[in-house]
């Protein structure tokens, strides 16, 4: 039973408030936003206790969704709504942004309304939402710049290609009744296959740690409730097997379903099947840990010298990006911890593109690239002018941390051979878009 839901933006602002029974503190978000600051940049715990209630939390793209309780719930139940409140959000408002909140602020507090009744969940089911919601989606207008999609366009998959804005999947459902489409609308699928890698790398290049937690979402514009069959790759073990490291090129150690799709020729023909519902379903999970497939994208060296005579540090960092020569990474940010002692920072660098900022407050120096293709390398030096040069100044420099985006690669190589859709009901030929898309989740490299 939940007393309270909000959604706040990264800044701490209530983008989004509903007190369900009264019985909650009335600066609850406020109480949030200070747990907040006292973590010191740390990550919260889901669960917290303040002021006598319990603060459940998930964050979405930069946005709290959180819900207070005063009775001893199950945490994972409560945790589970809110990512399902949050993908019903998306659904309606196409992305989940400050300013498609605040444009949308009618529309998600009817959704607030209808999901739960005086802290009681009533459904998490988008299309059940659909009837009882008048208010119509405004989209917002993306100017990011395009992670590129590989287009499948319609016919046989992968007969054409073609490529789809970015933001081309980040539309709301249509309000339409089910079954119809607004007029000028398409029937439209999205695939995204994307990785997050969590590695750890130690100052001689060697490999601490490697990991690989991927997802395939799966949003539907079409008519209708069809049968979509969605085929894997053919050499996909799923597993640590014998059969790993035998001809086999796609190997995870584990896969989860949606309870909704039936994988009755998974096993034979590496197809799942699927009746997908309205908005985004992620349909499948999967991992790979240990030796990855794929050579890690990134090597960072970083030089450190001391400048005595001038109470400074003088250091080369060397960044090589070994991806393929096809490919490249876009929105590069490398964050680098430097001793507390500094005083200022100059940087050098080469190329275009590049730029590198040092936070005195968070003691940090960040260098962001907006672009590096596969097989190239780049260099930056940094010169940290210190109050104090100590023998121990250069230990406390470190370890770097990279953020970056990487389109059309996933280190698993898992691919989607092909989509077909059956619709006994309904003729048409559906849009097909697939993009496949690796991020950084922790990227960390040591300098000592």
């Amino acid at each position: 039973m939940l007393a309270q839901l909000f959604i706040l933006s990264s800044r701490g602002d209530v983008l989004i408030f509903k007190d369900y029974r009264g019985d909650g503190p009335k600066d609850a978000g406020e109480l949030f936003v200070e747990k907040l600051k006292s973590s010191k940049g740390q990550d919260l715990p889901p669960v917290i206790e303040a002021n006598g209630i319990y603060m459940l939390h998930i964050k979405c793209d930069n946005l709290f969704f959180v819900c207070t309780t005063k009775s001893d719930v199950s945490p994972f139940t409560h945790l589970e709504l809110l990512a399902r409140f949050s993908n019903i959000v998306k659904d309606y408002c196409g992305i989940l942004t400050e300013e498609s909140i605040q444009l949308n602020f009618a529309l998600i507090n009817e959704l607030v309304d209808e999901i739960i009744d005086y802290g009681y969940v009533q459904t998490t089911s988008t299309k059940a939402l659909k009837p009882y919601v008048q208010g119509d989606p405004t989209q917002v207008r993306s100017d990011r710049p395009m992670l590129g999609i590989l287009g499948l366009g319609p016919g046989l998959f992968g007969s054409d290609m073609d490529v789809a804005p970015g933001a081309a999947a980040e539309k709301p459902i249509p309000m339409a009744p089910s079954g119809q489409l607004f007029r000028g609308a398409k029937n439209e699928i999205y695939l995204d296959v994307i990785e997050k890698l969590t590695v750890l790398i130690s100052a001689n290049g060697s490999v601490i740690r490697g990991e690989v937690n991927g997802c395939i979402n799966l949003k539907s514009f079409v008519i209708g409730n069809p049968e979509l069959q969605i085929g894997l790759s053919d050499d996909l073990v799923v597993g640590k097997t014998s059969q790993v490291g035998y001809g086999s090129s796609v190997r995870l150690d584990h896969a989860n379903f949606h309870p909704s799709v039936n994988l009755t020729e998974f096993d034979q023909k590496r197809t799942v099947i699927i009746h997908p519902s309205e908005g985004q379903v992620t349909f499948m999970k999967y991992g790979v840990s240990g030796e990855l497939p794929s050579a890690l994208p990134f090597q960072l060296s970083a030089t450190i010298e001391e400048v005595s005579d001038k109470q400074a540090l003088d250091i080369q960092f060397h960044l090589r990006c070994d991806l393929p020569k096809s490919r490249s990474a876009v929105n590069v940010a490398v964050s680098i911890p430097v001793p507390k002692a500094t005083t200022d920072v100059i940087p050098s660098i080469q190329g275009s593109g590049q730029s590198i900022e040092y936070k005195a407050s968070e003691r940090q120096t960040t260098w962001a690239i907006k672009k590096i293709a596969g097989g190239t390398d780049t260099t930056a030096r940094l010169r940290l002018t210190l109050s104090n040069l100590t023998t121990s100044s250069r230990l406390e420099v470190g370890p770097a941390n990279l953020d970056f985006e990487i389109k059309d690669f996933v280190c698993s190589h898992l691919q989607i051979k092909y989509l077909k859709v059956f619709d006994r009901h309904n003729s048409y030929v559906p849009y097909r878009w697939v993009r496949y898309v690796s991020l950084s989740d922790s990227y960390v490299v040591r300098l000592r």
